[in-house]
């Protein structure tokens, strides 16, 4: 028998922004990108539009480079995150399927990002995964994290609770038009024939004890708006999500306090 449950890996805690891990990175695109240019100063980007690219880095050893920004559900981590991208490869990739009639924009089918080797030797490949209409949870997510993508070209934060509604990225559809009123409508559960154990319960309960108060407010939230009575009602894929979501942020507050 396995120490560790079959399937483990150990959380990480790389914030609102993503990272590409070594192997798969699976992803659901939810917003349009931002596209623009992006040139350093003093360790830090600063990313300029389209139509106003620097004439010149300012750093000769590091040329501006072209990039997309978007707004992703990245299930590694389970949450929702900025993504950026600016390799050429996964860009043009991505772009393929787009203008590929059999698959059309990334926003009814998730993309698989697989990252091998290291340094000047990475590589990467971009591989869809067939259609299907997007989960309600990763919506809840979406609508529980506004983000205005627009806040990179200031060097502002994009997460900033300071954005006015008609600032933040909207949730696209199929054909990349934003969604009204997306997520307001409560979308319930498909029956399930398993649920959660009294074990499993209380397992979460002590989790929770750990976190903050506002990461239980969010899941009580989040169950209201499903239709969750209590934690015994939860299904086993919602219980699923939810522990692995508190087993990272339990990580990213432990490395935040060294």
């Amino acid at each position: 028998m396995s120490f560790l449950p079959e399937g483990y890996k150990a959380p990480t805690a790389s914030g609102y922004y993503m990272k590409l891990v070594d192997g798969e990175n699976r992803i659901r695109i939810m917003s349009k990108p931002v596209v623009g240019w992006e040139d350093w100063k003093d360790n830090k980007p600063i990313r300029f539009a389209m139509d106003k690219k620097p004439a010149k880095p300012i750093d000769p050893k590091k040329p501006v480079k072209h990039f997309w920004a978007m707004v992703v559900f990245n299930y590694n981590e389970e949450q929702i995150q900025v993504y950026q991208i600016n390799q050429a490869t996964i860009r043009k990739s991505i772009e393929a399927l787009s203008n590929d009639a059999d698959w059309g924009a990334p926003y009814c089918y998730d993309i698989k990002i697989m990252k091998t080797g290291d340094g000047v030797d990475t590589e990467y490949a971009v591989n869809p995964v067939p259609h299907k209409p997007i989960d309600p949870y990763l919506v809840t997510c979406f609508n529980e994290r506004p983000c205005n993508l627009n806040a990179l070209f200031d060097g502002a934060d994009p997460f900033s609770p300071e954005w006015a509604t008609d600032q933040q990225t909207k949730l696209a559809d199929s054909d990349g038009d934003h969604i009204p009123d997306a997520g307001k409508k409560v979308i319930p559960f498909e029956k399930e024939v398993e649920f959660v154990t009294q074990e499993q319960v209380s397992k979460l309960t002590a989790l929770f004890a750990e976190l903050p108060q506002k990461f239980k407010t969010n899941v009580d939230d989040f169950m209201e708006k499903n239709n969750i009575a209590t934690y015994k009602d939860m299904p086993m894929h919602t219980y699923d999500r939810v522990l692995k979501q508190a087993l990272v942020e339990k990580a990213r507050i432990a490395a935040g306090k060294k």
